[in-house]
């Protein structure tokens, strides 16, 4: 009977996350991956196809993770905001895939999709409703407020360096910044 290869793919996916946290797609290894997984490379390409589907696999779970783990109330955008910073701040591997994945793999990965049209959908019925504003179409207003959950991770070094001395309470700041946004006046009104 064949080994079980249930372990080996999960230090393989575990190896593959790490090493495409830290370095990117284009600069990622598959060598290190199977090192670091103690397995062959030859595995990776058996379990998981090519570098490029690693990657989409390795992004797209960590999304999903993340989708389940932080509920989605469309009546409810700042709380959603502050659970999604909290979320990303104790896993900051995540920041950093989504950050890799925008600037080189410019394409929609399908589990990505699929979480992002219920949010979309849950955002239509709470405008149709009257609960949040209905002058900002609901892909924009869900992509302002993802914004503005990674606002500090991806704020200038310089700008960063201005605020040491006072770091405050980031998860209020991105809530207070999400409830404007949510519950502005039109600039038309």
């Amino acid at each position: 009977m064949p080994p079980d290869a249930t372990e080996t793919k999960r230090r393989l996916m575990q190896a593959a996350v790490d090493e495409f946290a830290r370095y990117g797609l284009a600069g990622a290894r598959v060598d290190r991956i199977a090192e670091t997984a103690r397995a062959n490379k030859r595995s990776i390409y058996m379990h998981f196809g090519t570098k490029e589907e690693l990657f989409d696999l390795v992004v797209g779970g960590s999304l999903l993770e993340l989708a389940e783990a932080v509920a989605f109330d469309a009546a409810d955008l700042p709380g959603y905001a502050g659970e999604l910073f909290t979320l990303l701040e104790s896993r900051p591997h995540v920041r950093r895939l989504t950050l890799w994945a925008a600037l080189e793999r410019p394409q929609p990965i399908d589990a990505e999709v699929a979480a992002y049209r219920a949010k979309i959908d849950a955002l239509e019925a709470a405008r149709t409703a009257g609960r949040i504003r209905s002058d900002i179409p609901a892909v924009e207003l869900l992509a302002m407020v993802l914004a503005l959950v990674t606002s500090w991770d991806t704020a200038s070094w310089s700008l960063k360096a201005l605020h040491a001395d006072a770091p405050g309470d980031r998860r209020a700041a991105v809530e207070a910044a999400v409830a404007g946004l949510v519950h502005g006046v039109s600039s038309a009104a």
